[in-house]
């Protein structure tokens, strides 16, 4: 049985698009913006970092105040770095746009990037308290039985993880009784390379009903690895925090559905593009004598050097160096804030909708015997048949940790160059050099407690590492996390897959809340199904879905996030 995906039309809404942009195409891909462009959104991040920044920066003392400390902070940065007086005005000013943005009921407000968002009161106490509750009785399972992560080194302690009992393709039967089989690209997504899709497996989302009054109900009959008569109440509390994360997702997704990224703060001057910083467009040459200086030089330093260490074009440093000293104009943005912001409206409504979402829910647990969490690599979450679009975090239960972050990078265009040598610029303009992959650092949350984050699947996200603030003691960070599949896609989800844990099966007898849930066909389906998954071959089958996996994080950062800059004619 083929379980394709389908566009449905009842999925519309109200955007021009077939599909989100996702990561698995360079069509939906950024100009890049300069650094010192990123470095104006990460002042105007640090602020809203503050407590009560959005009352306090009205307060013109108190605006004086943080740029006299930015421009003394940046005193021994490049130039190139240094935000100049118009760059500080402008992030002061626009300040006043990220105010209008944000909710003052639900927190919610931009992150420190376009399509990011965050909020840090958006869960009540009560819910929280619920959350923690419900929890619970998966935390406190014997020790024999709880499940850590495979390659975590006992530090990550999986409550709900997608990895366990997904989708085997080939074995996992759905409610007509037939196999679970991949979808067929030719007729979807026909552009996009299969290498991005799983020919073995795909992580099984729940759907949920979002009614035309906010309030989500589950609408497939279990979620998965979390058994509705066993946890009813983590079933109930996940459906609420859903409920209050949805307001998030349409504020991702409305971004996503916008025609161009946001205007730039940069002043152009008339063109479409950064100017260059050279007089006539092109990097200044050393003349003979000094170029034949600066060789001499290096190759006395080379020689000289220490050969453990990386190698280093010494040659290039001391052009560098030359081109500081010469004469050149850096770009400056606007004076003040320009309505930039006014692009950002939250346009897409799921009121009405049905949403697939794929949940997680994990502890990291540190111990004075273990005290350091080395932290993630760059990936995106999911591959292409499970369509995510956006990812939902909530911090919920931080303990004795120091200060982490939650970093996001950007797939860009090849920066516009103004000659083919002139690798200066780009590299003091866009941080891009010759042969590098074209991406950009484009911000980064600080993951605390009660915080909320919601950011595209188009941006690879980084855990930083992190440790025990106080080494005598034990820490935990505790995070529930909701995949959103694509709103405008429908993949195979728990309403049309049955349920794989044999442990579920065999206490499956009527009179169940799950076995009332299910339709009469498919309960005789699962009587009559008789290789149910064991959690010993699940776990089997995980090992070979994060191998897979791992390998496809290398393909995504070179095939999407790894196309190199070459610097040629044209």
């Amino acid at each position: 049985m083929f379980l394709t995906t389908e566009n449905d039309p009842s999925h519309s809404l109200g955007v021009d698009l077939f599909r989100f942009p996702h990561p698995f195409t360079r069509l939906d891909v950024d100009t890049p913006r300069s650094l010192v462009e990123i470095r104006m959104c990460a002042l105007s991040a640090a602020i809203r970092e503050k407590v009560d920044w959005h009352i306090k920066f009205r307060d013109q003392k108190i605006r004086a105040k943080w740029a006299d400390e930015i421009r003394e902070q940046q005193k021994d940065l490049h130039e190139s770095l240094r935000l100049t007086d118009n760059m500080i005005n402008y992030v002061m000013t626009e300040l006043e746009a990220h105010a209008t943005l944000r909710d003052e009921i639900t927190g919610i407000e931009p992150g420190p990037y376009e399509r990011i968002w965050r909020s840090d009161r958006l869960i009540p106490p009560g819910l929280k308290a619920d959350l923690l509750s419900a929890i619970a009785p998966l935390e406190s399972v014997p020790d024999a039985e709880k499940d850590w992560h495979p390659g975590s080194d006992g530090k990550v302690l999986d409550l709900i993880h997608p990895s366990l009992y997904p989708i085997v393709y080939g074995r996992t039967i759905s409610t007509s009784g037939k196999l679970v089989q991949p979808r067929d690209d030719a007729t979807f997504d026909s552009d996009i390379d299969p290498m991005f899709a799983s020919e073995r497996f795909q992580w099984l989302p729940s759907d949920f009903r979002v009614a035309d009054d906010g309030t989500v109900s589950l609408g497939s009959p279990y979620i998965n690895n979390v058994h509705p008569d066993e946890y009813a109440a983590i079933e109930k509390v996940l459906t609420k925090v859903l409920e209050r994360a949805v307001p998030m997702f349409e504020w991702v997704l409305s971004d996503l559905a916008r025609e161009r990224q946001l205007p730039t703060r940069m002043d152009l001057k008339g063109r479409k593009f950064l100017g260059c910083i050279w007089k006539d467009e092109d990097q200044p040459i050393p003349e003979d004598e000094v170029s034949e200086a600066m060789e001499a030089e290096a190759r006395a330093l080379e020689d000289a050097r220490d050969h453990e260490h990386p190698y280093v074009d010494i040659y290039q440093l001391l052009v560098d160096q030359w081109c500081d000293n010469q004469p050149k104009t850096w770009p400056d943005s606007k004076p003040a804030y320009d309505d930039g912001l006014d692009e950002e409206k939250k346009t897409v409504n799921l009121r009405g909708k049905t949403l697939q979402v794929i949940l997680k829910a994990a502890n990291i647990v540190l111990t004075p015997e273990d005290p350091e969490y080395a932290g993630g690599k760059w990936h995106v979450e999911g591959m292409n048949n499970e369509a995510i679009v956006s990812t939902f975090i909530y911090y919920y239960d931080c303990e004795n940790l120091t200060e982490s972050t939650l970093s996001f990078r950007n797939a860009v265009n090849e920066p516009r160059y103004h000659g083919q040598d002139d690798s200066y610029c780009m590299h003091y303009l866009y941080g891009i050099d010759r042969d590098d992959h074209c991406v950009q650092e484009v911000g980064k949350v600080i993951t605390k407690e009660d915080r909320c984050i919601a950011f595209p699947n188009l941006y690879q996200h980084l855990v930083s590492p992190f440790r025990l603030a106080d080494p005598t003691r034990p820490g935990h960070r505790k995070i529930l996390v909701f995949f959103l599949v694509d709103p405008l896609v429908t993949i195979p989800s728990a309403s049309v897959v049955a349920p794989q844990q044999a442990s579920w099966i065999q206490r499956t007898v009527a009179g169940t809340t799950l076995w009332e849930r299910l339709p009469v066909e498919l309960q005789d389906v699962i009587m009559g199904y008789a290789e149910p998954m064991t959690l010993e071959q699940a776990k089997a089958y995980r090992e070979e879905l994060m191998a897979e996996r791992t390998a496809f994080v290398e393909t995504v950062d070179g095939q999407r996030f790894g196309q190199e800059f070459n610097m040629c004619e044209h």
